[in-house]
């Protein structure tokens, strides 16, 4: 049964028609994602997220299954059974308030050069996978990180991040494995570069078993449900993760509601700029006892690949 929760107050009436967009007429295959490739909607710039906005007036995913049922008329579900998707039978549906259609932005329409309204709720929150690297040796370490992070306002883009971290505690050892990654208060890649994080940390690492009782409480906790829905999306690497996303566009919303339990655990907090690295035990390897300050240096691009 899909995730639905009816808006109250409605960001917008089942009959509202977006400034000058383009009526298009909904068919099997089709989704948000796939809308969001096409070439006038490249042009102006928008991703998945931003036609759910232009359409509905929101980005909960829970409301757009709302409005997907009442005013698109869809009831075809994702294979998990968690979303409406298009289907061509939704034109047909006399119970909607406009059967099939939703909207694009106009040909030629010029990509916005203002920061979003007020009454736009935009996350600046990035998720994904990480590969980490790390030693110590008696009082000083080093542990290397790079990962790719997809925007949860812009399930098109995607950073690549390289940290650097330096540690100075007392221990020893090697290990190397995956991170969860999260970035908060962050729009693009150059506001990453330079950014440094820093704090006390611990690894308690015995190959496989890497951090898997150490790391489960605390505030870890908070990162649990996007940990959940990336180990049911079964990606183990941050390009694997990418690539799965990719080919299943569906999943992306599953990835989005645990993002919006995170931000919602965080509160305030979340507005912040910060990068969260909490370490998740797959494929863990090493042997490392150690308790250390680090600080990280991180350095962003966009990642087009």
């Amino acid at each position: 049964m899909p995730v639905i929760t009816k808006p109250d107050p409605l960001p917008s009436e089942l009959n509202y028609v977006p400034e000058g967009g383009q009526p298009h007429t909904v068919s099997t295959g089709e989704s948000w994602w796939t809308l969001a490739e096409l070439s006038q909607v490249r042009a102006a710039r928008k991703s998945a997220s931003d036609l759910c906005y232009l359409n509905l007036k929101t980005r909960d995913p829970g409301e757009i299954n709302w409005y997907l049922y009442h005013k698109v008329g869809c009831r075809c579900v994702t294979h998990d059974g968690k979303n409406y998707m298009f289907s061509d039978r939704d034109r047909w549906n006399k119970d909607a308030a406009t059967p099939g259609i939703v909207y694009l932005p106009p040909v030629g329409a010029m990509p916005p050069v203002i920061t979003p309204m007020a009454d736009e709720l935009r996350l600046d929150i990035w998720a994904g996978l990480g590969v980490k690297a790390g030693t110590m040796f008696a009082v000083a370490g080093i542990e290397t990180m790079e990962g790719l992070v997809v925007g949860a306002d812009q399930p098109h883009t995607w950073m690549w991040l390289q940290a650097s971290i330096n540690r100075l505690g007392v221990g020893w050892g090697f290990t190397a494995g995956v991170c969860l990654i999260v970035v908060t208060g962050v729009t693009q890649p150059s506001q990453l570069n330079g950014f440094q994080t820093g704090g006390k940390d611990f690894t308690l690492a015995f190959g496989e078993e890497w951090d898997k009782i150490v790391k489960a409480g605390g505030s870890a906790k908070k990162f649990a449900p996007i940990i959940k829905v990336i180990a049911e999306i079964g990606a183990k690497t941050p390009k694997a993760l990418k690539a799965a996303l990719k080919a299943e566009p569906d999943r992306y919303g599953d990835l989005v509601k645990a993002v919006l339990q995170f931000r919602e655990s965080l509160g305030a907090a979340a507005e912040e700029q910060n990068v969260y690295l909490v370490d998740i035990p797959w494929a863990g390897k090493g042997v490392e006892a150690s308790v250390y300050f680090g600080v990280a240096n991180y350095t962003a691009l966009w990642d087009s690949g």
